[in-house]
């Protein structure tokens, strides 16, 4: 997942570098696409379900909640 956000992003700088090269016009339609891609791209990502609140996401088979509660006993 990582390397596919830090490959998206190197792409999308790479299309307005080059877009700036050309020109102003060509930057602007850079920077339309770049936001129809990203668009495009959350959407395809998207499955639906309401995200996790964050003390509800298993670290390590621990709850974040359980594992700042065995830090403060500790």
């Amino acid at each position: 997942m990582r390397l596919s956000v830090v490959l998206l992003l190197v792409a999308l700088a790479g299309i307005l570098g080059g877009g700036a090269l050309i020109g102003v016009p060509a930057l602007g339609a850079c920077l339309i696409f770049d936001s129809l891609a990203v668009g495009v791209w959350a959407l395809v990502r998207d499955d639906g379900e309401p995200a996790a609140p964050v003390h509800q996401i298993p670290v390590g088979g621990r709850s974040l909640g359980e594992i700042f509660e065995r830090a403060r006993a500790s």
